[in-house]
């Protein structure tokens, strides 16, 4: 029997492909999906017109301040970025 790929190296895979159902699946699984990669998975969401990529998109943010703790500047832009997706 094959043991199965781990879940981070399906969920880079299912990136790379712009696979959102495998991407969603292998985050699913990680214990904790890093900040990077959170943030492309957001990105396939908005790329694929899903009803889940604003909701994920804040989360996100809710993270990169925590984590990343940015000037009030640098989280403006990244969220007007994020916004842009949105419209």
């Amino acid at each position: 029997m094959a043991s199965q790929p781990h879940p981070n190296a399906r969920f880079r895979r299912a990136i790379e492909r712009r696979a959102l159902w495998l991407a969603e699946d292998a985050a699913r699984e990680l214990p904790n999906l890093p900040l990077e990669d959170a943030l492309q998975l957001v990105h396939l969401y908005f790329e694929r017109g899903s009803p889940k990529a604003e909701r994920a998109a804040m989360r996100w943010l809710g993270r990169y301040l925590v984590e990343s703790e940015p000037s009030l500047v640098q989280f403006a832009r990244v969220a007007g970025a994020l916004a842009r997706r949105v419209e």
